[in-house]
């Protein structure tokens, strides 16, 4: 996903909204190979764990670690960021046999990244590490997981990334502007969706409303629509089915969108300036943007829902994906990584779960809804996430390689090719040229 212009956004949003709490109280980051400020001396056991600033920046993951490190004498766990070619390194490390790194962080499941992850040899199996952790949580982290997850995270029988959160594609809108025209809930079919966006459209025109809107990445546009309209959306070479009459017809709509003015143009420029300025009345994007929009109106104002599907049924659920840590190939100390991973974010540690929830991504334990989202009235708000769970648990994960990569990319230069003013191009042809230009480069990868 492009999410870091939005993350920045998000991050500087929260710096004195709902996530303030756990934002303040994370220490500054050391950089790549530092010591961790409020860890020990590096003394004993050194586990370093490599993770991108805007997951340190969201959850509190150096404030774990040092609570760990305080729990287990002779461990120091070491929380660092990310950096330039950091991958290649790592490999390098792995081949020569001495790896200074243990744990790494945030992989997608359900995506490209943790298959990359795991058939370049960058990390391993867990099932061993979790049968022999003696921390609280590790023996309920893959029984209490949604089994969808858990199985988007597990390759040839062995489980490699242990998911922190999952986010999927979702409807975000405002309640106020749907309930201006009469709209008392999320559309559940296209049909309805373009009603309300052109009723939207008339309604908040001298306030240059936008009634809905894209996000560019393929998953959460086009791809989504694919998803709700074939109840299995890949084929058997494991790419979209994009010559087939659903695929076309979710092009056709999304045209329809665009060439009627009920979205921004080429149906994302601007969408998040306009959404954060009260212009944009509904975005299909990832399920965390409703809580961003609620941090910015209000609880009472945003909500999500699952997405509008062709005909309203579910057919193949909503692209998904699990953020995930793991263990690194090789790793020193592999058991003490786990170990932490298991402590900061297995289901036993509410808080954890309580801190992931609020900054909008969907928790992964089946006892979190339960205790948290509808045990503790505190947490009311986010009952939306019952309906992701329950969307994603009958999704259709994306194929175990980086088909859907190579897809999106040409996706976004010939989607823009579809929707400019005056294109001739058909949505047959943007389909055509889709496939094709993917297949040739599926078919480079092979040689």
């Amino acid at each position: 996903m492009s999410t870091r212009i939005t993350r920045r956004t998000f991050l500087k949003m929260t710096a004195t909204g709902l996530a303030g709490a756990a934002l303040a109280a994370c220490q500054p980051l050391p950089a790549p190979g530092a010591t961790g400020t409020g860890a020990p001396a590096a003394e004993g056991k050194v586990v370093r764990i490599i993770l991108p600033s805007w997951a340190t920046g969201e959850i509190p993951f150096d404030t774990t670690a040092r609570q760990f490190n305080e729990a287990n004498p002779g461990v120091n766990v070491q929380i660092q960021t990310d950096f330039e070619g950091w991958e290649t390194k790592v490999l390098a490390q792995i081949s020569a046999g001495k790896v200074e790194w243990s744990g790494v962080g945030i992989a997608s499941s359900a995506s490209s990244s943790l298959p990359r992850w795991i058939l370049t040899g960058l990390v391993q199996p867990l099932d061993d590490l979790i049968a022999a952790s003696k921390e609280k949580g590790a023996v309920d982290m893959t029984t209490d997981m949604l089994p969808t997850l858990r199985a988007a995270s597990t390759h040839d029988g062995k489980f490699y990334g242990i998911p922190y959160s999952f986010e999927n594609i979702s409807f975000n809108w405002r309640t106020d502007y749907f309930d201006a025209v009469g709209a008392k809930e999320a559309p559940k079919d296209w049909e309805t969706w373009l009603s309300i966006a052109q009723e939207i459209k008339k309604w908040g025109a001298d306030k240059k409303i936008i009634p809905s809107a894209f996000i560019e990445d393929l998953d959460a546009s086009v791809g989504s629509l694919i998803y709700g309209s074939l109840d299995q959306p890949f084929d058997d070479n494991m790419i979209l089915k994009w010559d087939s009459p659903e695929a076309v017809e979710a092009l056709t709509f999304y045209k329809k969108m665009v060439d009627g003015e009920l979205t921004p143009p080429h149906g994302f420029d601007g969408w998040l300036d306009a959404y954060y300025a009260g212009q944009l009345a509904s975005v299909q994007a990832q399920s965390s943007r409703g809580v961003w929009g609620q941090l910015s109106f209000g609880t009472d104002k945003v909500t999500t829902s699952p997405v509008p599907t062709r005909d309203g049924k579910p057919h193949a659920g909503t692209p998904f994906w699990g953020n995930c840590v793991a263990v690194l190939n090789k790793a020193p100390n592999a058991q003490e990584a786990l170990d932490y991973f298991a402590y900061t974010m297995g289901p036993q540690n509410v808080d954890f779960q309580k801190t992931v929830i609020k900054t909008g991504k969907t928790p992964v334990y089946e006892s979190a809804y339960k205790a948290i989202i509808n045990g503790d009235p505190q947490f009311k708000t986010y009952a939306w996430m019952n309906d992701m769970r329950d969307q994603v648990d009958h999704s259709v994960a994306r194929p175990f390689n980086n088909y859907f990569s190579i897809q999106d990319t040409y996706y976004r230069k010939y989607i823009v090719q579809l929707v400019e003013p005056g294109s001739t191009m058909t949505p047959e042809e943007c389909a055509k040229h889709i496939l094709e230009d993917s297949q040739a480069e599926i078919a480079k990868q092979k040689l």
